[in-house]
């Protein structure tokens, strides 16, 4: 498992179900750049290239239909199958229109069936793409301090309109907790005339959720996600507020990563009953 690397090959999975393969071809805090790996097919055209896993076969990776993907959705490592420089070597050829040199490219050519075989990847590729955590989703996503300070709305202002004691109301003002949408309705009656659930609401962030992004817990919060039957991304949501509410009464003397990973691995452990 580990961390993903540039020239992995992972297959990519959400709420319990494979979606696609994909090769790293750059690796951020909580989303990776990746290329669509497909079986190989004749309708390939370059700069698309083969690849050859062993024990596994042929694949055909698609460099110019490079996305954007969720480091929560890397499930499982195939192969290591090219390194760091070959990478931005095929990054760069591939932006400045260039021919692929450094592996074994598919024909050059501009079929109807090149293009349709493109774009059916380009599809694949979206859809991968569009599953994200964290995102503001609601009843994913935490409160905006900077909006909740722009239009002056208070804890005390929070506690009456939400009928929730003042922690709960701190700590959803904090970003720490995550509103439920009736909470949220609710609280867009505190703000202008127009405003909107996403102009309250931004994604999770902090040490808790790049470490709950890591592929090590994925299979963890998927039996999370089974257990409580909700979706894969509410799980984490539910795993990143508990390690939170531990992050208010832990002592600063570890790491910032180390510590976040303390706090995940014990929210998990509450979270699952302690299985």
């Amino acid at each position: 498992m580990g961390q993903p690397a540039v020239g992995d090959l992972w297959v990519v999975s959400a709420d319990a179900q494979d979606r696609g393969v994909v090769m790293i071809s750059a690796v951020r805090d909580l989303h990776v750049l990746a290329w669509p790996v497909t079986q190989p097919t004749s309708a390939a055209a370059a700069p698309s290239f083969l690849i050859t896993v062993p024990g596994m076969g042929d694949f055909v990776a698609w460099p110019d239909a490079e996305f954007g993907l969720a480091l929560a959705a890397l499930d499982r490592r195939l192969a290591h199958v090219l390194d760091d420089r070959t990478i931005r070597t095929i990054r760069w050829a591939v932006a400045e229109d260039e021919p692929v040199n450094s592996v074994s490219t598919c024909p050059a050519v501009d079929t109807p069936e090149a293009v349709a075989a493109f774009e059916a990847v380009c599809s694949q590729a979206w859809a991968l793409g569009d599953w994200a955590w964290p995102d503001n989703t609601i009843g994913e996503a935490a409160l905006s301090q900077d909006a909740l300070s722009d239009a002056g709305v208070e804890i005390a202002q929070l506690a009456q309109a939400l009928g929730v004691k003042p922690g709960r109301a701190s700590a959803l003002a904090r970003g720490v907790k995550v509103p439920t949408p009736e909470e949220v309705a609710t609280i867009l009656s505190l703000f202008p005339a127009g405003t909107v659930a996403g102009d309250l609401l931004e994604p999770v962030d902090g040490a808790d959720a790049v470490v709950l992004s890591l592929p090590e817990y994925k299979s963890r919060v998927r039996r999370l996600s089974a257990e409580r039957t909700v979706p894969e991304r509410r799980a984490r949501t539910m795993v990143w507020e508990q390690a939170c509410s531990r992050a208010a009464r832990q002592v600063a003397h570890t790491a910032p990563l180390e510590a976040a990973r303390a706090r995940v691995d014990y929210a998990l452990e509450e979270l699952m009953g302690g299985t």
